[in-house]
């Protein structure tokens, strides 16, 4: 990947966010906390995920740090977690407008959740964040359409053609 290349997918990946945020905050509190069948149990715990594995792979790509992840109480509400989402792109911006070619190919060393000792290119890390926010997206979209609530369209494309 390029240096160019990752910072595009991370602007489509705050503009996918962006559009999911408003069909969250016009649920009832009941359905956005509501027990779901996912892995993270709710709305709201999917969304504290998708932050918390943003926040943590920075840290992890910036210094090697071994974060734990963030919890539903840390951010007991939407927009307590949303607020933190705009320092945290600011900060990634931040990291991305460091990079150079030689970096994208380094492997960054942590500690995984489970304490082993890991290394992964910096620039499959780059991927993954951008990949993991699609996936988590597109679990929430068709709960919020059937709540009465879909997104925008959430389409790279899209992405593309707004942008201009």
């Amino acid at each position: 990947m390029s240096v160019q290349s990752a910072d595009r997918l991370f602007a489509y990946n705050m503009w996918a966010w962006n559009r999911v945020f408003p069909s969250l905050a016009a649920l009832p509190e009941e359905e956005y906390f509501a027990e779901r069948p996912f892995f993270w149990h709710s709305l709201h715990g999917l969304a504290v995920h998708g932050f918390s594995s943003e926040r943590n792979w920075l840290l992890r790509s910036r210094d090697g740090s071994s974060p734990q992840p963030a919890t539903v109480a840390e951010f007991p509400t939407l927009g307590a977690l949303h607020s933190s989402w705009g320092p945290l792109w600011v900060a990634w911006q931040e990291f991305l407008d460091s990079l150079t070619p030689s970096l994208l190919a380094n492997p960054i060393q942590y500690r995984s959740d489970a304490g082993e000792e890991v290394g992964i290119l910096l620039d499959d890390v780059l991927r993954h964040v951008m990949n993991h926010g699609t996936e988590h997206r597109s679990q929430m979209t068709p709960v919020l359409a059937q709540l009465g609530h879909p997104t925008e369209p959430l389409d790279f494309s899209y992405f593309t053609i707004t942008e201009k």
